[in-house]
């Protein structure tokens, strides 16, 4: 299975690697019928990379790489792909790992420094966390106004302004319904952060700033889907950290 791969040579992988796995993995199907120049195109990675990223995973190159994904195609998803507690383990440390790869400092500054946070967030796992991250800057002394639904978005878009800061997190970074109202944030000069699980997306590619977590899909079990969603929890603890530990700073400069 990729997964297991990637988690045994996950040390030798670089941050590109990594986001071009985690396009993969979300993409199985699709990555499945590309070339490499394909997957390098849509990934934004030269053809030799690709390889040389296959070859870290132990494959003997793309065609073999290529061939996994087929054959993981036909595996069934009625078990997790390995044991669930080191699904945690390993969805901590890559998100960890991203995270620190992240120039943080103007982050913190953008929420240091905003007159108003707003938060829109997608799906039910998605909110909950943004609400813990609203109680956890309550405690810093910045506000952050949790924007309820789509509709609302709308109306609250004309009292943005440039001194404030919109948090959107989103699994995979395609909102189909919301993406005019972020355009018209991007083109309102409004600083914005996304929190999502892969580099490549539209969301990504409109706001300010950037940060990615990891999510595990565990398997269908009991009739539904379970996706595990430490890495996003750990991120933005990282992000309530380093955000206290910085605004702590900034008051005794």
């Amino acid at each position: 299975m990729i997964k297991d791969l990637i988690n045994k040579h996950f040390d030798k992988l670089s941050e590109s690697d990594i986001d071009t796995l985690n396009y993969v993995l979300h993409h199985i199907e699709e990555c499945s019928q590309m070339s490499i120049l394909e997957l390098a195109k849509t990934c934004a990675m030269s053809k030799s990379s690709i390889l040389r990223m296959t070859q870290k995973l132990g494959f003997s190159g793309y065609s073999e790489f290529k061939y996994s994904l087929k054959s993981e195609l036909e595996i069934t998803d009625n078990q997790p792909n390995t044991d669930l507690f080191e699904i945690q383990l390993n969805e901590f440390k890559k998100s960890r790992k991203m995270f620190h790869n992240i120039q943080m400092d103007p982050i913190y500054e953008q929420i240091y420094s905003a007159d108003t946070l707003y938060g829109f967030a997608t799906g039910w796992g998605q909110k909950n966390v943004l609400e813990e991250l609203a109680r956890n800057l309550m405690s810093c002394d910045k506000q952050l106004f949790i924007i309820p639904a789509e509709r609302e978005f709308d109306v609250i878009l004309s009292r943005m302004n440039k001194r404030d800061l919109v948090i959107i997190i989103s699994l995979s970074g395609d909102l189909n319904h919301q993406m005019d109202t972020i355009k018209q944030l991007s083109i309102l000069g409004i600083p914005t952060l996304s929190i999502t699980s892969l580099r490549n997306n539209k969301l990504a590619e409109l706001c300010t700033y950037n940060i990615y977590f990891e999510s595990t899909k565990l398997g269908r079990f009991y009739g539904f889907e379970h996706r595990s969603f430490i890495g996003l929890f750990s991120i933005l603890d990282l992000l309530y950290r380093g955000y206290l530990d910085y605004s702590l700073k900034k008051g005794k400069a």
